[in-house]
């Protein structure tokens, strides 16, 4: 299965990525923890997942 890799253009908005519970941005993308065995660290990877999403989005439509 292959990593995901922050890309550069979205190094200065990793600031923007919160509720990480301190992990790192790469790790939590790449995590896929069960939630009946880790809730909290599922509920922070599905947080960081849907805010890499947005950035994403709004790179694509040149907002950012």
């Amino acid at each position: 299965m292959k990593k995901w890799k922050m890309p550069k253009w979205m190094r200065p908005y990793a600031t923007c990525i919160v509720n990480t519970g301190g992990n790192d941005i790469e790790e939590m993308m790449n995590g896929h923890a069960d939630p009946f065995i880790n809730l909290p660290l599922s509920t922070l990877q599905a947080c960081v997942k849907s805010q890499v999403s947005l950035l994403i989005r709004l790179h694509e439509e040149g907002v950012i």
